[in-house]
């Protein structure tokens, strides 16, 4: 059997357990701070990145992809703001 423990020992979580729009985009906004995503195609210099995306065709296929990868990460991170708002809400 697990150990019974106090409410001052347990472990306080960083979210709220608001499950309200605004209680979700403050956990949201915690999470994307927490678990950045970097571009999976970049050069490592702001200009040279500007310079390739002006090439006609690779240019869109770069931020098509890096795009792509963000949209990913966002719904992840939304999902996850959701179960930490609305699932982990203590039983009364």
């Amino acid at each position: 059997m697990p150990k019974k423990l106090s409410t001052s020992t347990k472990a306080a979580s960083r979210y709220n357990n608001d499950c309200s729009a605004k209680g979700i985009a403050s956990n949201f906004i915690k999470i994307r701070k927490d678990a950045a995503v970097s571009k999976p195609i970049s050069t490592g210099s702001i200009i040279g990145d500007y310079a390739i995306t002006k090439i006609p065709y690779i240019g869109q296929a770069i931020k098509a992809y890096n795009k792509g990868s963000f949209g990913g990460s966002h719904l992840a991170h939304s999902i996850n703001a959701y179960n930490e708002s609305c699932r982990s809400r203590k039983k009364k």
